[in-house]
């Protein structure tokens, strides 16, 4: 058994130790960028099992074809013990695998604002508007943003990268009062099915509202929320995560509000301390007459979208960016349809 290191350590030993002898004096730019837990630094042991191994991007302004058959004819077939073939060739989903033959290898080889557009569905090196911050799930934008670069000699990929590292004021403002938003829909919900007699009901709201809640999280502190798989994962181990775990782990239904709401009021105060509208009381209140304890997501939604300057982003409804409009995974995979939806104003 070869001992695991982590992906994108292995990636840049990879590009050291095999690909950059193979490219003489080829201009290029070489990265570990793209669908990943190595980009992303939560690559286990188990992630060996597919889409992991020696891989990287190397961007090049034109390629016949020439380099990718020379990768596959020089390359070693094994790499500090990983094979560097993968299996099956083409496929969505592959592989490491050993061969007698040529490296069918896992070097992507193409141009850097076409691996964008691809990507992205757009090239942030011509500029990043309204629509393309909106209409990108959050995911895509961590998977640029991420990961690591190994060779950058005109600094495009670090400029690219840093036009698209978070988003400016006012756009921030309206994804995060879209959050906020979505909390608001939801947060005396879980009291009234409790009070209904629905603990089951209680417990699923419970969990929804938690995820909002990180994800609101990730946003005050300007990181990508990611995909489900990985949410969780990368929330920093601070007093709000302890109080979602709370939530989800507290078994009388005034435990689970207490945990839910404290989590929710440290997030107010720290959406207070940046300065980005309005400063408000973060402290929870009772849902109009009824008893529930609530922080009253809306109010601070209101005071974000008060607090836009750009007259567009005032007037589009608060629906936020694709990944608050919807989860659905086969709409977020279908960039096209990702800019559609976004567009699209009633």
């Amino acid at each position: 058994m070869t001992a695991f290191q982590p992906g994108l350590t292995l990636s840049r030993l990879f590009y050291a130790e095999a690909v950059r002898p193979l490219l003489s004096d080829r201009p290029h730019a070489a990265a570990r960028l793209g669908p990943g837990s190595d980009v992303l630094g939560l690559d286990t042991p188990r992630s060996t099992d597919h889409d992991w191994g020696p891989r990287l991007e190397l961007f090049v302004d034109d390629d016949t074809g020439e380099l990718d058959t020379r990768l596959r004819e020089h390359l070693p077939k094994r790499f500090h013990g990983w094979p560097t073939h993968f299996e099956p060739p083409g496929a969505r989903v592959r592989s490491m695998a050993d061969t007698d033959g040529p490296v069918d290898h896992y070097v992507t080889v193409t141009s850097f604002p076409r691996w964008c557009r691809g990507r992205l569905g757009f090239d942030p090196a011509a500029g990043v508007t309204t629509l393309d911050w909106l209409a990108t799930p959050w995911q895509r934008l961590a998977e640029i943003t991420g990961g690591a670069v190994f060779h950058d000699p005109d600094q495009t990929l670090s400029r690219v990268r840093g036009q698209v590292r978070w988003y400016p004021p006012d756009l921030w403002r309206y994804v995060l009062a879209a959050q906020w938003q979505r909390l608001a829909e939801e947060e005396p919900f879980p009291a009234r099915a409790a009070e209904a007699g629905d603990d089951l009901g209680a417990r699923v709201l419970t969990a929804r509202l938690t995820r909002e809640i990180a994800r609101l999280a990730l946003l005050l502190t300007r990181r990508w929320p990611l995909y489900p798989k990985w949410l969780m994962a990368a929330l920093p181990p601070d007093p709000v995560t302890v109080h979602l775990d709370a939530a989800l782990r507290a078994d009388p239904a005034h435990e689970r509000e207490d945990a839910l709401c404290t989590a929710l009021e440290l997030l107010a105060e720290r959406q207070n301390a940046l300065g980005l509208a309005a400063e408000l009381p973060a402290t929870r209140r009772e849902f109009f007459d009824r008893g529930y304890a609530v922080i009253g997501a809306d109010r601070f939604a209101s005071a974000l979208h008060d607090a836009i300057t750009d007259p567009d982003l005032r007037a589009r409804p608060l629906t936020g960016s694709i990944d608050q409009i919807t989860d659905s995974t086969a709409v977020l995979g279908d960039l096209e349809l990702c800019r559609s939806l976004v567009a699209h104003r009633p």
